[in-house]
């Protein structure tokens, strides 16, 4: 049986196939894609009779698979951190992937906070939850000091958990710079990141551990 020259290059798109199927990484297998997809377009291209269905298939395929490619590269940049993002990164953070934690600063916004400020009242529910990376804050209750939030502490965590009004006021004593998230804005990102939910509930749970260890001490 005879070959022709040009049937060499289904061989090879094949074989390309299959080396795809055997890469671990999804970048990759999509390389080999996209060249098996173009090693085919000759043969198809010259036939007595051109072959444009699966030309047009093997564009369509193509410009998926290029599209996924330009993501993944996209994906896969390095994370530059400002300074502020990298401090509180440092402070809470640190078990999320930079590029997470930059998902979650994004539905936030920071703030700079003089002395005297309030960012919770006394009998009023909490609207948003704030972590400060410089600057503490002092908790009252009924006008008497009953403790300090330190930089790195998450604000507002049990409020936002239960929905009750405040039984506290918080007011930073010194010029401080802090992030705000507004709960509606946090819980709209954790419906639509549910892969990030575990992560951030064991951040919580180890900010309400450690408030309850200095507490106790």
């Amino acid at each position: 049986m005879s070959i022709h020259p040009i049937d060499y290059l289904v061989h090879f798109s094949n074989i390309l196939l299959l080396v795809s199927y055997s890469v671990r990484d999804i970048l990759w297998l999509r390389w080999f894609a996209v060249a098996a997809a173009l090693t085919n377009m000759p043969y198809f291209l010259l036939q007595p009779t051109v072959l444009w269905p699966p030309i047009l298939w093997a564009l369509v395929f193509t410009a998926i698979n290029l599209y996924q490619i330009s993501r993944i590269y996209l994906e896969r940049r390095p994370v530059v951190l400002s300074e502020d993002e990298q401090k509180l990164y440092d402070l809470d953070f640190r078990s999320l992937r930079p590029r997470e934690f930059v998902s979650l600063a994004l539905v936030g916004e920071w703030k700079s906070a003089a002395p005297g400020e309030k960012i919770l009242s006394e009998g009023e529910p909490a609207s948003r939850l704030c972590i400060a990376i410089t600057g503490s804050a002092e908790v009252r209750r009924r006008g008497e000091r009953v403790g300090v939030f330190e930089p790195g502490d998450i604000i507002g965590t049990s409020l936002a958990l239960s929905g009750a009004q405040s039984p506290v006021d918080v007011t930073f004593t010194e010029p401080a710079r802090y992030m705000s998230w507004p709960l509606a804005s946090l819980r709209t990102f954790m419906d639509k990141r549910p892969d990030l939910r575990v992560t951030l509930q064991g951040l919580v749970n180890r900010d309400l551990a450690g408030k309850l260890e200095r507490l106790l001490s």
